[in-house]
């Protein structure tokens, strides 16, 4: 066990670093936005099933809750620019708590924002589950912090610092690949997962993607917009050729 941990120091550096040194601003945002986001979209599902008192709505006008997610983030961003930096004690957990149910709210309804249309149980809706998978990736890898990736890296020997630095560079390779295929999340997350990674690079690319549409042939593009019939364009449609009828060849209407 010791040499395991001799030469991949992730434990001891995971107790030193985040769990000696106290919650952080960082993983505050993390736990705020997780929390939010899972009780979001709970009360969609129950809202979806006639459970509980509906969406917010003013006079005629459905409240989104992306509405108050955006002052959420705007609040948090000016206090925590235009206040000096010896803050009051209070607001040194409120600010990142604001900001990550800000985020998790404006982000749950990404797909709104993106399509400019209500598509949340849509099949265009997924692209917000894409955005909050992506967002908590990142706010992961922040909550961590760079002392915790730098004292890994850099407290293994030799053998385990190799290894660590061919892991993370097939998981940069395998998510670049992904992302080159249109496929965000899998590339985000194969940052840090490369089995998550290979297995989206060696999967069939978004018929609209940057892969598809300069590596793939006629066949390949055939088959990923049969795999993502939701991403193909109008214009990729290869129904029948449907001629209509002239007037001469129509028969003309019975009389009577």
């Amino acid at each position: 066990m010791s040499r395991f941990t001799d030469a991949f120091p992730v434990v001891q550096a995971f107790d030193d670093e985040v769990i000696r040194a106290g919650f952080r601003p960082g993983q505050m945002v993390l736990l705020a936005f997780l929390v939010t986001f899972g009780c979001v979209r709970g009360y969609a599902h129950m809202v979806r099933r006639g459970i509980g008192p509906g969406n917010l709505t003013i006079g005629t006008t459905r409240i989104h809750h992306l509405v108050p997610g955006i002052f959420l983030l705007l609040g948090a961003g000016f206090v925590s620019v235009a206040l000096d930096p010896d803050m009051p004690w209070f607001l040194w957990w409120l600010l990142p708590t604001a900001f990550g149910c800000g985020a998790a709210l404006v982000l749950d309804e990404y797909a709104l924002w993106l399509n400019l249309r209500d598509v949340y149980w849509a099949e265009e809706g997924r692209r917000s589950i894409d955005a909050v998978i992506v967002a908590a990736a990142l706010g992961g890898m922040v909550a961590l912090g760079a002392p915790f990736w730098g004292r890994v890296i850099s407290g293994a020997d030799p053998a385990g610092g190799a290894l660590i630095v061919g892991y993370h560079a097939v998981s940069f390779v395998s998510a670049v690949v992904c992302l080159l295929k249109g496929k965000l999340t899998t590339g985000v997350v194969g940052f840090l997962l490369w089995p998550v990674g290979l297995v989206g690079a060696i999967r069939l690319a978004e018929p609209n993607s940057v892969w598809a549409e300069h590596l793939y042939d006629a066949d390949k593009r055939r088959r990923a917009r049969e795999r993502y019939p939701e991403m193909a364009g109008p214009d990729d449609d290869e129904g029948p050729d449907v001629t209509m009828p002239s007037p001469e060849g129509r028969r003309p209407a019975a009389s009577g």
